[in-house]
């Protein structure tokens, strides 16, 4: 099963023009925080936003064995990146509201913040899925990221930028099994959406990511979903793209990692809506 491209160019691997190496990419100076950042794609984000210059990330989580294992990694492969680890549930106000003071006291207002963490719930049909599991969708999906989005309004650098890392499958026709994660990231998307409209002085940008072989992709393989996999670098680039200057123009819009960036370039001046960025998935699969 694949999904459709809304550009002719469908990436499924890293290309040269969202090469976090490029001189135009630089977040050099920048304060990153990516949270999620000890699993999944959130190590590889992680090593883009080095590779690109930034020798100020903190990765946030839950475990401090996976954080302190990313950050061996980043630091062996970056010997001028420090990568500082903060432990919090994004769940627990209080809690992600310590780290981000943390932050600010040790590295100042944050410029970048990248918003990975997600949960998956079990991949059940409503009929048969636990109450309680279901709604912990939202509760990390969406109260989750609605902490977040505080902490971050209130400690954020001038001219700062929310990436939020969702999922394709929130507008596409129903799949097997997907409704708690779905109907959660459709919920966050749309709350993206208004954090960018009451807020202008913050660019915020909401990112599919690709199909990743991780643990949470084994999770939904449970339910009956079968996608071709996209190389793990590719939103870990693109991340480092989107917060780039020539991605301004896609403020609070939900765009996929796979799409092509010069091809949305050259749609930009008649496609600006979410709506219209989701027009090209209408009549999958």
């Amino acid at each position: 099963m694949g999904f459709p491209p809304y550009t002719k160019t469908f990436h499924t691997s890293p290309y040269s023009g969202i090469d976090p190496s490029r001189p135009e990419l630089s977040t050099a100076g920048k304060t990153i925080v990516v949270t999620g950042g000890g699993s999944g794609i959130g190590p590889r984000i992680t090593q883009a936003f080095a590779t690109s210059g930034a020798t100020k990330i903190v990765i946030l989580g839950r475990t401090v064995s996976s954080l302190e294992k990313t950050k061996k990694e980043v630091e062996a492969a970056h010997t001028n990146v420090t990568v500082y680890t903060s432990v919090a549930d994004i769940t627990d106000e209080s809690a992600v509201s310590k780290a981000f003071e943390g932050i600010e006291k040790a590295l100042g207002k944050v410029d970048i913040l990248v918003s990975n963490a997600g949960y998956l719930p079990d991949t059940k049909p409503i009929a048969e899925c636990n109450v309680e599991e279901w709604f912990r969708g939202m509760t990390v999906n969406v109260k989750g990221n609605l902490i977040l989005s505080k902490a971050f309004l209130k400690h954020a650098a001038e001219n700062p930028i929310f990436v939020h890392v969702s999922t394709g499958g929130c507008h596409i026709p129903p799949m097997p099994a997907n409704s708690a994660y779905a109907v959660s990231k459709m919920a966050a998307a749309r709350m993206m959406e208004y954090l960018a409209f009451e807020n202008p002085q913050i660019r915020v940008h909401i990112i599919h990511p690709g199909v990743i072989q991780t643990e949470m992709y084994k999770k939904s393989s449970e339910g009956g979903l079968d996608f071709a996999f996209d190389d793990i670098e590719l939103p870990a680039s693109f991340a480092v793209w989107i917060v780039s200057p020539e991605a301004e123009f896609l403020q609070g819009k939900f765009v996929w990692s796979n799409w092509d960036i010069e091809e949305l370039k050259a749609k930009k001046e008649h496609l600006l809506s979410t709506d219209d960025l989701t027009l090209g998935l209408q009549g999958w699969p």
